[in-house]
Order: structure tokens, then sequence, then C-alpha cells
């Protein structure tokens, strides 16, 4: 496990652009495009994916690792921000001519770091599809059979395991759609060490706190990570949290609206102040509840 050579990166981003090009022409043509996305090493960095390998695959420590971090989205992969991202100011493709799915191998906590990442880097997805230790392979044959209706649909397939991508262009052979599907081996980039890859999973996992902290990340001075030292416990207890205030929020408004509707605006009506107002639906909340 090494950081990737210049060159490699190089040869990566090139990959990109003529795939981002072919994508253009297809589009250029009328075609429409649909992408089928692997996540970790491709969307996102490969950092979990290492993190798994450096734990001797020890899936216990591994969940512990990553609900740490369900507050930090994963770090972006090459793929994301030239193709994947297409929204907002970052639209490269027409929205109707450009769909994409994700299929991985994440499930459970895990999975839910993909769905953090997707909403933070706003990545318009049709569907994600969570195996944990089941094979792609019947994945990619119910997305290929959603879209053989349509012949005008040219299917692409990204992945960074060459396996994978022979089973998609098997699954593609089988269904007769070989002509308009493209399978693309992606190798994983990786901007960190294996040493410093250790030392950020020791910093994560020894955490230790009541609250959410940040941690540096050991191969770059400018960047950290965001981390809840009880995981999934701490995790529940902050989405619960602004659940809570959220609905309090909402129950407080709706009550507000009501005693204005009966007694009038603050101000012209019985209350003169919000202080009067608040202190009437406090009493009201209490006189309900004894």
């Amino acid at each position: 496990m090494f950081k990737s050579a210049k060159e490699e990166i190089e040869k990566n981003k090139r990959l990109v652009a003529d795939t981002k090009t072919a994508i253009n022409a297809l589009i250029k043509n009328g075609k429409k495009i649909h992408i089928i996305w692997d996540f970790d090493g491709v969307l996102a960095d490969s950092r979990s994916d290492d993190v798994f390998k450096l734990l001797n695959c020890d899936i216990k420590k591994y969940f512990e690792y990553e609900e740490r971090l369900l507050f930090q989205s994963p770090g972006p992969g090459q793929w994301l921000l030239p193709i994947a991202h297409n929204t907002g100011a970052g639209i490269h493709f027409p929205p109707e001519q450009f769909t994409q799915d994700i299929v991985t191998a994440r499930s459970s906590y895990p999975a839910m770091r993909v769905q953090i990442f997707c909403l933070s880097w706003n990545v318009p997805t049709r569907w994600m599809l969570f195996l944990g230790h089941q094979p792609k392979e019947g994945s990619y044959r119910i997305i290929l059979e959603s879209l053989k209706p349509d012949p005008d649909t040219h299917i692409f397939c990204v992945d960074d395991s060459q396996k994978h991508i022979d089973t998609f262009n098997s699954v593609c052979a089988e269904l007769n759609m070989e002509s308009r599907s493209t399978g693309i081996f992606s190798p994983a980039i990786r901007a960190y060490t294996k040493t410093e890859l250790k030392k950020h999973i020791k910093s994560v996992l020894s955490a230790k706190g009541k609250k959410p902290l940040r941690v540096r990340d050991p191969s770059d001075d400018m960047r950290g990570f965001i981390v809840l030292p009880d995981g999934i416990v701490q995790f529940r207890e902050q989405i619960n949290g602004a659940v809570d205030r959220q609905s309090t929020e909402g129950h407080t408004a709706e009550l507000r609206n009501a005693f204005v509707n009966a007694y009038g605006e603050v101000g012209i009506g019985r209350f003169k102040t919000e202080i009067e107002l608040e202190d009437a639906m406090r009493q009201f909340i209490i006189d309900k509840h004894t």
C-alpha cells in the first residue's frame, strides 16, 4: 500500500477526461448515459477500503472505525467532480440524459456514510445498492435489465476492481447489451502512505470524549476528521437531539399561531409583549400535562 505516484495520478486523470469526452460525444448524438459507480476508490477515496485491510478484515474493528466517522463524509475520488457531481454550478451533462447508480459492498452503518457523502456533495443518484458480502453480479443484472428496454441508453460501469468489471461485462454479454455498455477499471489513487494511514486509524480509534471532536489527518496538515468517540451511540444522540429540537420548534410555532389567532397579534391583542405570550404558552403546556 503506497502513496500514488504523480504518473499514476495523471494516468487516472486522463482516463476520467477520456471518459467524459466519450460521454459528451454520445449525448451529442442523442444518447442517454447511465453510470454504475463503485463507491470506495472511485466516487470516494480508498481510505476506508485500506483501513479494512490494515485491520486484517476485522469487521468489528472496522465498524467501530466507520461509526466514529459518521459525521465525516468520505474524501472525494477523482471521478466525483468531473462527472458524477452533475448539479448546481457543476452541471456537465443534460440531467434528462444523465443518470447514475451506486453499487457498493458497504452495508449497515458504513452505508450511511455513502448517503452522507452524496448529500454533502449534492450527487444525484437513482439507486444505491448496498450489498454487504453479496456479489455484484445480481445488482448489475437488475440495473441492466431496467435499462434494456431503452436502446438509446449507454451504460458505463466504473470500479477499482478488475474482477467486478469482468463480471459487469459478462452480464452485458448475457443480456446482449455489449454494444451499448462500457466497463472501466479505475485503479485506486492514494494520497497517504501506509504509515500515515496507521496513524490515522490510531487517532480515530483512540479518541475519547463525550462530544464530537476533530483529529488531524497525518497525511495533510490542512485537513482533519470529525470523530464521534462513542460511535453510533453518540451519533444517535446527536441525530435525536436535532430531531427533538426541530419538533419542539415546530410545536412552539404551531402553539404560537393558535394563541395569536385566538387572542390577536402581540402588541395589539391580549398579550402586549412576546414575554407575556411565552409565559401564557408555557402555563398552557404545564396545565395540559398536570
